[in-house]
């Protein structure tokens, strides 16, 4: 809701709290008018202020929008204080729309919003009930069988008919008693069916809201004062049982967000102990298999030409030689190209931008690398883009049939981003490759997000965001 709206609705409910106020000190019919010109008004502007809060933190839902609706009918309801027969008529009969919508508002929290069925049956039964259902009594009914003595005669009645008047109000507190139990058991199945967070935010609201519809039913069924009283009080406890209900609704969305996050937190531990072991593994067997067999076999050449040495050939203790430092470059270049895979110095030393650079140089397809600015990130966000990329970059060369890529790293607004695109077939899944599963733990870790985009046919775009404080000073 915009505040411009909301002011608008804050001036008119002032306005009719004002109106409920002036009715009742003009009123020759009502008692007790210093406790309903507080209550009266307090009870609407209870429910307008929590259905305007509850609707600005919770839009989705329309728990607050019926609060606020709720309030502006039971401002309606004061028109019963009215001595003009028409008013008073007008309100004996719509007076109870309040009723209604409180009970939408039960059977639809916290969502808003009622299910097909009975929830539905339920509530369009409260709406004619608690209006329309008045209406035979009041053909019949004088201000004697109204229990008010003082009020306005009806507009509406035909004739005063005493007998008729009490078969139509005991209808009416029949009607009233029924639709009680049937949302009673309603309202007690749905609770029991709920989870425990569920039933912490539903709580609040079913207990005082069945304890007002039992208080309203009683003081329509003529119990007295006592029970008028204190449908009264528990309709004025109603707006603070609602606000009760959001908040412990907002604690459990929260609780259930904390859990989930635990449980994530563990996968991705477990995910992140696995992909240690893996790389170790990986580690030692291309050692074993590549550069530890070249240095075994430079080993055995040197001493097959040790050999020779001793037995004077020269010629053939060169070509030996020469075998071995070929084969010495070898050893000596796979495991540099080991030890880039485990963190390319040129990232130490340089920086991101160089890093990329010469990964780019050694992609087997066209790679556009595009950065801003030349100061470094942190050490963190560096290492964490770098091998998102790297991994990028090689599910490109082996899996997208592209014909180039491009990746472009930008800073903005305390956050680093970085994508990489290619024009290959698409159909990735970020779920079925434990690569981009680690990569997504290592930036989930500095609270950064990872979003694989690949439609079939169309490519693929990887998207990270990591938050980035920028450095004190200069690297």
């Amino acid at each position: 809701m915009t505040a411009a709206r909301t002011r608008a609705v804050l001036l008119a409910a002032l306005a009719c709290g004002a109106g409920v106020v002036a009715l009742l000190l003009a009123s020759d019919h009502q008692g007790a008018k210093t406790v309903w010109a507080i209550l009266g008004p307090a009870v609407g502007w209870s429910f307008i202020g929590v259905g305007l809060y509850a609707w600005r933190r919770r839009p989705d839902s329309r728990t607050g929008a019926l609060m606020v609706l709720l309030g502006f009918a039971w401002f309606l309801s004061a028109l019963s204080f009215s001595d003009l027969p028409l008013v008073y008529t007008f309100a004996l009969v719509f007076s109870g729309l309040w009723g209604g919508v409180f009970l939408q508002l039960v059977m639809s929290f916290p969502s808003g919003r009622l299910g097909p069925g009975w929830d539905r049956a339920l509530v369009i039964a409260g709406y004619l009930i608690f209006t329309v259902a008045f209406i035979p009594a009041v053909l019949f009914a004088g201000p004697h069988e109204l229990g008010c003595d003082d009020c306005p005669t009806n507009v509406l009645l035909i004739r005063r008919d005493p007998d008729l008047a009490s078969v139509a109000l005991g209808l009416v507190v029949a009607l009233y008693s029924v639709l009680f139990v049937i949302v009673l058991v309603r309202l007690t199945l749905r609770w029991r069916r709920t989870g425990q967070l569920e039933r912490l935010q539903l709580t609040p609201v079913y207990v005082c809201g069945l304890l007002t519809f039992l208080l309203a039913t009683a003081g329509t069924a003529g119990a007295g004062d006592a029970a008028e009283w204190a449908a009264l009080m528990a309709t004025a406890l109603l707006p603070f049982a609602f606000l009760a209900g959001l908040l412990r609704s907002h604690v459990a969305r929260l609780d259930a967000d904390l859990r989930s996050r635990v449980v994530e937190l563990r996968a991705s531990r477990a995910r992140l102990v696995e992909a240690g072991d893996t790389e170790r593994r990986r580690l030692e067997r291309n050692l074993h298999d590549g550069a530890q067999a070249r240095l075994v076999g430079v080993a055995l050449l040197l001493g097959h030409a040790r050999r020779r040495v001793d037995a004077e050939d020269p010629e053939e203790t060169a070509a030996l030689l020469d075998r071995a430092m070929v084969e010495l470059r070898a050893g000596l270049a796979e495991l540099r190209e080991l030890a880039r895979g485990i963190h390319p110095a040129v990232l130490t030393e340089r920086g991101l931008e160089p890093a990329l650079h010469a990964l780019a140089s050694r992609a087997p397809v066209p790679v556009t690398v595009e950065t801003d600015g030349e100061q470094r990130l942190p050490a963190p966000v560096e290492v964490a883009a770098y091998f998102v990329i790297s991994e990028a970059l090689t599910n490109v060369a082996k899996y997208a049939q592209a014909t180039e890529a491009t990746v472009a790293v930008r800073r903005a607004n305390g956050c680093v981003t970085v994508d990489v695109t290619d024009d290959g077939i698409g159909g990735a899944d970020a779920a079925q490759g434990s690569g981009l599963r680690g990569l997504g733990d290592r930036v989930a870790a500095l609270d950064g997000t990872l979003l694989l985009e690949s439609p079939p046919g169309r490519g693929t775009r990887l998207h990270v965001e990591i938050p980035c404080e920028p450095l004190a000073g200069p690297v």
